[in-house]
């Protein structure tokens, strides 16, 4: 059995938490981490610009005393000692107009560095110098570097030489470049370190959540997954096990009275359906129900067997045009009565006749009432049908017509034998009198000798009326097929001289058998005797003949009366249809005499139906087929 939810792409709830989870994580760890690498960066630029403040201001108290002594050899000699100091890649001091006066690298010296000043202070001229020291990484020398860039303000004790404060606020401009990549590196390893310490902490929390989602959600809610989709199969005793107080116990105990009511709306559901499948089966007709689809939502018993269906089961939900007619599309209405159609209209009841194909390519004539019964809460309606096999039909008319035929029969031959056995008891009496007196009564004992005759004769008359009208033998028996012929057409001879036919037999000699009921043949061959008679009611010619064809025995019935009409003939045998030319027929004989001779693994065929030339041909098994081949 399929599953319905694997219709969808499946993700497990586990999979989706853990990377939503990790993704969260690592999200806000990043963001954290580059929070931690800008800030520890500015402190760690913070520091190194306070320390390369502390060591510009030695400078600069180092380089007034130098200037105030004219002290120059001892100042360059503390800018060459600084430049070589480690991470210090360059000590350079400037006057306000830009020149190099003093620097760790002696080709500095004179060299024109207005761009420096520009760099921290784009657009100052010496007069409007800033007076506080500022740092910046900056790229240069193909690296980056932390430069520092401190002012050297202009005293009262170095006035004399520089003139006021007012006019020139700024001596000279001390820069030292130090080499930031240890800074870099430094705040990467500890980036690095802090990524890994973040790492474990957040792998720990990660598990630690998904031990807790597992343990108290997921699992309980695979728990209940598994047991929807069992639940969704038909196994509605599936339960879930609950464990705890929490939301997910109260979630799983909801679900299992669920089920449980599930289940028992169910049980009640399927009793009522048995129920209802067992009063429909109690129906002798065939019943049916047809929804909005075509589909067959409810049938019985006696449809499954109508339709050839093993069970009515086996008809739910199958297309009503594929079980009628074998067909893969519903049937059109120009063509085909189909209820469904007509009742959609005032109509509220239908009647029709149908014919009923079954999967093996047999025919079955069947009635159908059909009604429409309105479905609640919709538009739509379903259609109730009623279906009445006419075969069974024919054959209860056939059983009380031969019930009548042999009532009617026992009662009129017991009426003639019983007075006609006196009569000859009396007759017989009389010869024996007649035999002890010695008187001639030579002509006397003459007549009485035809009367006995004639009583015998209607006696044999009795006797064949009888074979007529007794129950059909549940058991085959062999039947002499020229014996049945002559016995039966010599109860037609009254009416058959009434009507002034003319009749011909045409018997093989060799006595041919079949397997059948006696009394089955007999009215096999009264049904086409009378039906040729009522053909010819201006009188005619009646043939009858048997032979062999193979291994079969066969019985032709020829007459030569009105003929079947082209348009008539594929209907001859169809139930209570009638073409008699007095209009009186029944329409059963044809369809009864069908029926009898398919019970005894016969068949019967028209090979020729024009007027003046009707030929009935039966086909029967020979019953000494197998005698003759082993002789």
């Amino acid at each position: 059995m399929s599953d319905p939810a694997r219709i969808f792409h499946e993700q497990h709830l586990s999979r989706r938490f853990i990377v939503f989870l990790f993704g969260v994580l690592g999200l806000v760890s990043v963001c954290f981490l580059l929070m931690f690498y800008y800030f520890y960066n500015a402190q760690i630029a913070g520091e190194r610009t306070q320390a390369s403040h502390a060591v510009s201001l030695l400078l600069e108290s180092s380089l007034q005393r130098a200037m105030l002594r004219r002290d120059l050899p001892g100042l360059r000699d503390i800018i060459s000692d600084l430049g070589k100091e480690e991470n210090v890649r360059e000590v350079m001091i400037l006057n306000p107009a830009g020149e190099v006066r003093f620097a760790s690298r002696q080709e500095r010296l004179g060299q024109q560095a207005g761009q420096i000043i520009q760099q921290f202070c784009p657009g100052c001229t010496s007069a409007s110098l800033p007076v506080e020291p500022v740092s910046r990484f900056l790229v240069a020398g193909g690296g980056e570097i932390l430069r520092t860039f401190h002012p050297v303000r202009n005293r009262p004790e170095c006035m004399e030489c520089h003139g006021s404060a007012a006019e020139h606020p700024v001596n000279g401009i001390l820069v030292v470049d130090h080499d930031a990549a240890p800074i870099r590196n430094k705040g990467l390893m500890n980036i690095l370190v802090l990524v890994g310490a973040g790492s474990i902490a957040v792998l720990f929390s990660a598990w630690a959540a998904w031990w807790f989602m597992q343990r108290y959600v997921l699992q309980p809610v695979k728990r209940l997954d598994t047991a929807s989709r069992a639940l969704s199969w038909g196994k509605l005793a599936t339960r879930v096990p609950v464990s705890g107080r929490d939301e997910m116990a109260n979630l799983a105990a909801t679900f299992n009275h669920m089920a449980e009511r599930l289940q028992h709306s169910h049980q009640a559901l399927q009793s009522r359906e048995q129920f209802l499948q067992g009063l429909v089966d109690a129906v002798p007709d065939g019943v049916r129900v047809i929804g909005p689809d075509y589909r067959i939502v409810v049938a019985n018993r006696a449809y499954a067997d109508m339709s050839g269906f093993a069970t009515p089961a086996g008809l739910r939900q199958q297309y009503c045009y594929k079980v009628t007619r074998q067909g893969d599309a519903p049937c059109p209405p120009s063509l085909h009565t189909c209820p469904l159609e007509v009742l959609k209209g005032p109509q509220a009841s239908l009647k029709f006749m149908e014919t009923l194909q079954r999967p093996d390519a047999s025919l079955l004539s069947t009635e159908v009432y059909a009604a429409c019964l309105p479905v609640a809460d919709s538009a739509g309606f379903m259609v109730v049908e009623s279906v009445r096999d006419l075969e069974k039909t024919v054959q209860y008319s056939h059983e009380q017509k031969l019930a009548s035929l042999g009532e009617l029969a026992a009662g009129v031959a017991h009426e003639i034998h019983n007075p006609l056995a006196s009569v000859r008891i009396a007759l017989q009496a009389s010869d024996q009198i007649l035999d002890v007196s010695q008187e001639d009564v030579t002509e006397l004992k003459d007549y009485l000798h035809l009367v006995d005759e004639q009583v015998e004769q209607c006696l044999d008359v009795t006797r064949r009326l009888m074979k007529l009208g007794t129950l059909a033998s549940s058991h085959p028996e062999l039947v002499e097929v020229n014996t049945v012929i002559r016995e039966t057409l010599s109860l037609l001879r009254f009416e058959r001289e009434q009507r002034g036919i003319k009749q011909t037999l045409e018997l093989d000699s060799g006595n041919p058998r079949i397997l059948t009921a006696d009394n089955n043949l007999r009215m096999i061959i009264l049904n086409l005797a009378q039906n040729a008679f009522h053909a010819m009611p201006e009188g005619g010619e009646l043939a009858i003949a048997s032979r062999y064809q193979g291994d079969e025995v066969q019985i032709c019935v020829r007459d030569t009366g009105t003929g079947i009409a082209d348009e008539v003939l594929p209907h001859i045998f169809d139930p209570f249809f009638s073409r008699r030319v007095d209009q009186r027929g029944s329409g059963l004989g044809l369809t009864i005499t069908r029926s009898l001779i398919q019970q005894h693994g016969g068949r019967i065929e028209v090979t020729a139906h024009a007027l003046g030339n009707t030929e009935f041909v039966l086909h029967f098994p020979d019953a000494d087929a197998a005698s003759k081949e082993a002789a």
